[in-house]
């Protein structure tokens, strides 16, 4: 699906079964490939889903509602939490 600033989700997947009706609107992050190469991590809503691929929704601009995109993407590139990230760094408390 191209979005509305032209760009393309090249790891969408659709499974061959899919359910008919949204089963809900649980927070997730989602990872994108896009078309150029650019690979992103970015906040999504799961609104379906199967055993290997989950339907998600995001806006590419979070305040304009006409740019809401709509994905099946592979289970593994949609996460409840991510506890991967780099904490940042911090000195010492000197009392």
């Amino acid at each position: 699906m191209v979005g509305g600033d032209g760009r393309v989700v090249a790891n969408r997947d659709q499974p061959e079964s899919v359910p008919t009706r949204p089963m809900g609107e649980v927070p997730v992050i989602v990872r994108v490939q896009w078309a150029d190469g650019t690979e992103e991590w970015r906040p999504a809503r799961a609104n379906r889903w199967t055993r290997s691929h989950v339907f998600v929704c995001w806006r590419d601009d979070p305040g304009d509602p006409t740019t809401e995109r709509y994905e099946w993407l592979r289970a593994g590139d949609v996460m409840r939490s991510v506890s991967w990230l780099v904490p940042p760094h911090r000195t010492a408390a000197r009392g």
